[in-house]
């Protein structure tokens, strides 16, 4: 199980049809076994936390622990492709 201070953090900005659509991406993520926090964030709202945190495609997902960015998934991204990334930081290989 992933640690629960681990964020899933979701770029995105309203014009971004491609954000829409990964929108039930993260809703299956969100109904998974896995208890996650998932922060929603404006890249138009607020560019300042986008360049903290090195966005440089809209949508991206960029995972964080502890304060601390461990993975970054540019574009559209898929429900086996998030969970992968969650699977290293919880030092699981298995599904």
């Amino acid at each position: 199980m992933v640690d629960s201070g681990v964020v899933v953090v979701f770029v995105t900005e309203p014009s971004s049809g491609v954000g829409r659509r990964m929108e039930s991406v993260l809703a299956r993520l969100q109904l998974g076994k896995r208890p996650l926090r998932i922060r929603r964030v404006d890249a138009v709202a607020e560019p300042e936390l986008v360049r903290r945190l090195e966005v440089d495609e809209i949508p991206s997902i960029v995972m964080v622990k502890d304060s601390r960015p461990f993975a970054r998934l540019p574009g559209r991204s898929t429900l086996g492709e998030i969970e992968q990334a969650l699977r290293s930081v919880a030092g699981d290989s298995g599904g």
